[in-house]
């Protein structure tokens, strides 16, 4: 392969209330782990993961984790300002997860975030499908009232979370050929630390005492 392929970096940050499983999203696509405990996230948390598009074009998520509790929001807006894509999720089990997605997350994207911002609704939780109290089919029409992507996850299955960014990432090149970057892909020396920060997970944690102690445990699928 062309030792001159270009790589492009791409910011996903990925928004919600507390406890609607933003962080095991994020565990799932990078580390294909889940917990059914996880800390709830205070400030934000930084992950990267390589796509291949077309064979000739490396990019670069920078996958940014965000604090959902309403003492933090002050803090998550200077992560989306920026971004290339938001991922917006909310339980299928909380209707009032959605209604703050609805009320509150979409509308800080809309007033605080780039124009052609992509933006992704996630209905997590599949796997709790008996107790779902919102329903699909709404938050699908909601999603194309605002001109989102909608898909379906389950965190604690891995069920929609690669075909989630696979989504983004399409959406973002305009190409359906894109792949995640596999250790079987040669992508020759002059971006060996593009690849060696993925298989780290590229984390860096940004958390300061300044925002509180770190939150009770909750379950996020």
């Amino acid at each position: 392969m062309n030792d001159n392929i270009p790589i492009e970096n791409f910011k996903v940050v990925l928004l919600g209330e507390s406890g609607v499983g933003k962080t095991s999203i994020i565990s799932q696509f990078i580390e294909s782990s889940f917990q059914e405990d996880l800390q709830s996230s205070t400030g934000g948390t930084f992950f990267s993961k390589t796509f291949i598009c077309d064979k000739s074009k490396i990019i670069k998520f920078e996958i940014w984790d965000t604090a959902g509790q309403e003492r933090y929001r002050s803090l998550t807006k200077m992560f989306y300002k920026d971004a290339g894509a938001a991922v917006l999720v909310y339980d299928i089990t909380s209707k009032k997860s959605f209604e703050e997605l609805k009320n509150y997350w979409a509308e800080q994207i809309k007033e605080s975030a780039p124009s052609n911002i992509i933006i992704s609704i996630v209905a997590n939780k599949s796997d709790l499908s008996e107790n779902e109290v919102v329903d699909e089919e709404t938050a699908r029409n909601y999603a194309t009232e605002i001109g989102a992507l909608f898909c379906t996850a389950s965190a604690k299955n891995c069920c929609g979370i690669n075909d989630l960014f696979i989504q983004i990432a399409q959406k973002h090149t305009g190409s359906d050929h894109i792949k995640i970057k596999g250790e079987e892909d040669d992508l020759s020396n002059t971006i060996n630390q593009t690849i060696n920060e993925s298989k780290n997970n590229g984390s860096m944690r940004i958390n300061s005492s300044q925002f509180g102690q770190n939150e009770k445990k909750k379950k996020c699928c």
